[in-house]
Formats: C-alpha cells, sequence, structure tokens
C-alpha cells in the first residue's frame, strides 16, 4: 500500500528510519563542530598576546628571506610556532633560564631540560633535530650552520655551545628550518594546507619523533595556555592554523 503526505516515512522498514535518523544527527553534529570552531577567534581571546606575537614578526621581517633560502614558505614555518609567541613571557623565561642553565651544560638534559626564547626550544627538541637533519640530510648546509657529527656528542663543551644557539634568534630560526626540512622529508604528501600546518604544529608542540598515529590524536586536544597559572586552554593546532589563514 502507497503511503501518502506526511505518513510516507512511517512505512520504511525500521532500520531504514534508524539509518536515517543516525545521518540525521551525525551531520547535525558535524554542522554544529564546524560552527563551533569557527567562533573562534584567537585574535580577540589573546588580544595584546596575540598583537605583540604578530608585532614580534613584523620587526623580524629578516626571518623571511632565511626560511625561503631554505627551499621553505615563511607563512607555513611561522604559523607552527605563532603559539608560541602569543605564550612567550619575557620575564618567566629569563627566570627558568638563569635557574637551570649550568645544570643542563654540566649534567645534560636529564637534569634540566627547560624551554627557551620566543620559539620555546628545548635542549633536547635542539639535540634530536641536529641528530635528524645529519641522519637525513648528512654534511648539508643550512644557513650559517654546517653540521657536524661531532657535535652531537654529549659534553659540557657542545651543550654550551648548543644552548648559546639556541638563545640567539637567528639559529632558533635555524633550528625552526631543520624541524621542517627534517617533518618534509618524513611525510611530504599532504591533502591540503589545513591538514599539514595542523599536522606540523602538533608534531612541534608534542614531540615530533612520535609516530604519525601518536600525533593525529593531539591535533584537537586542548592544552595550549598564556598564563604561568594555568587558565583556560586552548588546541595548539588550531591557533596555528587560525595565524595561517589570518596572513
Amino acid at each position: 500500500m502507497a503511503c501518502a503526505g506526511r505518513q510516507r516515512s512511517s512505512c520504511l522498514p525500521k532500520t531504514q528510519l534508524m539509518n536515517q535518523k543516525k545521518i540525521f544527527f551525525t551531520a547535525a553534529f558535524g554542522l554544529l563542530f564546524v560552527f563551533a570552531q569557527a567562533q573562534e577567534n584567537y585574535k580577540e581571546i589573546f588580544s595584546t598576546d596575540y598583537d605583540k606575537a604578530i608585532r614580534f614578526l613584523e620587526d623580524e621581517k629578516w626571518m623571511d628571506e632565511m626560511i625561503l633560502s631554505c627551499g621553505l614558505k615563511p607563512k607555513e614555518v611561522k604559523a607552527v610556532i605563532f603559539p608560541e609567541l602569543i605564550r612567550y613571557n619575557t620575564i618567566q623565561d629569563k627566570i627558568e633560564t638563569f635557574a637551570l642553565e649550568s645544570l643542563y651544560i654540566q649534567y645534560g638534559k636529564d637534569y634540566a631540560n627547560f624551554s627557551i626564547g620566543q620559539f620555546q626550544i628545548k635542549p633536547s627538541f635542539a639535540e634530536t633535530i641536529e641528530i635528524d637533519f645529519l641522519k637525513t640530510f648528512g654534511k648539508l648546509k643550512i644557513q650559517n650552520w654546517r653540521p657536524d657529527f661531532k657535535d652531537t656528542i654529549q659534553n659540557q663543551a657542545n651543550r654550551l655551545a648548543r644552548l648559546k644557539r639556541i638563545k640567539d634568534k637567528k639559529e632558533m630560526v635555524t633550528y625552526l628550518c631543520l624541524f621542517f626540512k627534517v617533518m618534509e622529508s618524513k611525510y611530504p604528501d599532504w591533502r591540503d594546507e589545513n591538514e599539514k600546518i595542523k599536522f606540523f604544529a602538533c608534531a612541534y608542540n608534542l614531540d615530533y619523533r612520535k609516530s604519525r598515529e601518536e600525533i593525529i590524536p593531539f591535533i584537537t586536544k586542548k592544552f595550549f595556555h598564556t598564563g604561568m597559572i594555568s587558565s583556560k586552554k586552548y588546541c595548539y593546532a588550531d591557533v596555528a592554523w587560525y595565524y595561517y589563514q589570518q596572513k
């Protein structure tokens, strides 16, 4: 018997009706998620800290030339570390660095592993990225740094030299370029910029040596905050992507 008007749906098999409802609710949830994501205006949320980060990049225009000389895209590279620029606190950085530098130089990253500078580079990150870049590209010169396997030997002289590098703005950019070169070599193919930027940002913030399967679940996690005392948390990868879209 044919159904008419509003009663038509009642004549569908029960399983088909349930499937339609699932599709509807899934689609509705997806739209709500997209809508919620679109509401995050990080420029307003972080306010003066966001503006401070923008001013830093505008004052350091030379970074673009360095990044381009490595065969990389400045817009991508700067997006990945933009959340760190928002969070960076000069006073906090000096206090932590002063207290821990000598421990790292004497005993290594197992005794003191702390974030330094605008890009919040840790000694452990610097050490591993040097090793991985050497393994991937050998003696390829990048910027003013010519890799040497002797630099990765654990001793006080090398740790002191490394500490000086990660406190220097140009060397910080070099480390960022090393990171990008290693990541692009390991993960060369992407469907779009959104996927790439968020993955690279999460890898930088989490641990780039983790597997793709380990990194992906963290892309939507909300751990990022700006205060010395933990405040509301946001998604690091989303902040990076937001900046990328604004440029």
